[in-house]
């Protein structure tokens, strides 16, 4: 299969990935041997562009201005998802809660519920149990035993986590909180 040799113009961070997906879609036709020896060719260009960037890091560190412009230009999304690629700076407090309500939110789902991140203001945030766990009577277990120790261990900043209340009294109740037996 011909491939363009054209690069991008992109500037967009989903543009970017789109063409990072494309071309892995290519290598996926290939045979083992060739997909082997691009995958050792990206593991290579991770690894030199890894270590330019922690060089590049820990210089900037240095000068107090510097780092200033650093954290600031980490606010782009381009540069923050290649350094978090590289992980040369921790996800932020958002993500961090996110992926621990994405690991609770199966037990959830399979009482039919769900959880919503309502704010995320450190060292508070709030989330609204919704679907059957919203008004539910095991609710409360749900939301010191499941939501608020998970999110406690992924970020200990987060000192205080608020339980909106929704609207309650759905269709289907489910009375056994998905975390009655941990």
């Amino acid at each position: 299969m011909a491939t363009s040799r054209q690069s991008t113009q992109r500037e967009d961070l989903a543009g970017l990935l789109r063409d990072v997906e494309s071309l892995e879609a290519i290598f996926a036709t290939w045979d083992d041997d060739h997909r082997a020896a691009a995958d050792a060719y990206r593991r290579a260009l991770e690894a030199l562009h890894g270590e330019a960037l922690k060089r590049l890091l820990r210089a900037l560190k240095r000068d107090p201005a510097a780092l200033a412009a650093m954290k600031e230009a980490a606010h782009d999304e381009v540069v923050y998802a290649v350094l978090r690629h590289h992980e040369l700076i921790k996800p932020s407090v958002n993500e961090r809660v996110e992926s621990a309500l994405a690991g609770i939110r199966p037990m959830l789902a399979a009482h039919g519920g769900d959880v919503q991140l309502v704010e995320v203001a450190p060292p508070r945030i709030e989330v609204q149990l919704i679907g059957a766990c919203d008004g539910c009577a095991a609710s409360a277990l749900t939301f010191h035993a499941g939501i608020k120790a998970a999110v406690q261990q992924a970020c200990p900043e987060i000192t205080e986590i608020v339980h909106v209340k929704g609207l309650g009294g759905t269709a289907t109740t489910h009375l056994v909180s998905p975390f009655a037996s941990t």
